[in-house]
């Protein structure tokens, strides 16, 4: 599946908006290592960030796993950057 990061906490837990509309919950361990995503994963994860995850059922709730920064905010973060304000 594929979404965009709704929300990230100082743990590493967040959420993401699918792009069916649902809100799934990820934990810090579900981020995946593909060169994509910083050393420490989350640190590069942020709100608006378009990711690909996979769905993995939990004991109390639906949760994202193998999370991947997409390719396309990965090519942005290498353009100017833009003004704040």
């Amino acid at each position: 599946m594929r979404g965009s990061i709704a929300q990230v906490s100082g743990d590493g837990s967040g959420c993401i908006l699918a792009e069916d509309g649902n809100e799934v919950y990820f934990e810090r361990s579900g981020i995946g290592g593909n060169g994509v995503i910083g050393g420490n994963g989350v640190d590069d994860l942020r709100v608006s960030h378009w990711v690909e995850f996979e769905l993995q059922y939990g004991s109390e709730q639906l949760r994202a796993v193998g999370i991947k920064r997409l390719r396309r905010d990965v090519e942005r973060r290498h353009e100017a950057p833009q003004p704040h304000g």
